[in-house]
C-alpha cells in the first residue's frame, strides 16, 4: 500500500488542480485523518467531473472506457475491491438522497447495489440457491432494461 498523502499534500493538489472550495471549511474541527479524508473526498469528486468531461471530449466509447478505468484499478491495486468500493459509494448515497419514505426506484437500486457488492467482495458462493438467484438478478436485470429502452416519454 502506497503511503497516505498529508494534509499539505492534499491541499497542494487542490491548489494545483484549481479545485473549487474552501480547505479551511471542508477541515473544519475534524481530527487529522478525517481532514485527509475530506480533503481527498472533493478532489476525487473534482476529477471524476473533469474525467468525464475529458473522455467525452476523447470520443471514448463505452467499451475504451471501461478498457482504460480496469486498466487504471488493476495499476493501482486489487479491481474487484475498487469495483467493490465505487459500487457501495453509490449504494449510500442513493439511500442517503431516498429520504424518510419509500422510493420504489431508489430502494431498487440501493437493494441491487447491495448484492452487487456482496458478490464481488464475498468469497465465492456456490450451491443451487446462490445460481438460482443470480440468474433471478440477470433476468431482473434484463427486463428492466428492456422495459426502460421501450418506454419513451410523451412528447
Amino acid at each position: 500500500m502506497q503511503p497516505l498523502p498529508s494534509t499539505d499534500d492534499l491541499l497542494r493538489a487542490m491548489t494545483v488542480l484549481g479545485i473549487a472550495g474552501d480547505p479551511l471549511y471542508i477541515m473544519r474541527d475534524l481530527d487529522p485523518d478525517r481532514r485527509r479524508a475530506h480533503l481527498l473526498a472533493h478532489i476525487c469528486a473534482a476529477l471524476v467531473a473533469r474525467q468525464e468531461a475529458l473522455e467525452s471530449l476523447a470520443g471514448l466509447e463505452v467499451d475504451d472506457r471501461a478498457d482504460l478505468h480496469w486498466e487504471a484499478d488493476r495499476a493501482a491495486g486489487d479491481v474487484e475491491a475498487l469495483q467493490a468500493a465505487r459500487l457501495a459509494w453509490v449504494q449510500h448515497i442513493v439511500a442517503r438522497q431516498r429520504g424518510r419514505r419509500p422510493d420504489p426506484v431508489a430502494d431498487a437500486v440501493a437493494t441491487t447495489l447491495g448484492v452487487l457488492v456482496e458478490l464481488l467482495s464475498a468469497p465465492p458462493r456456490t450451491g443451487p440457491v446462490v445460481a438460482d438467484a443470480i440468474q433471478g438478478l440477470c433476468g431482473a436485470a434484463d427486463h428492466l432494461g428492456t422495459v426502460l429502452r421501450a418506454h419513451t416519454e410523451p412528447a
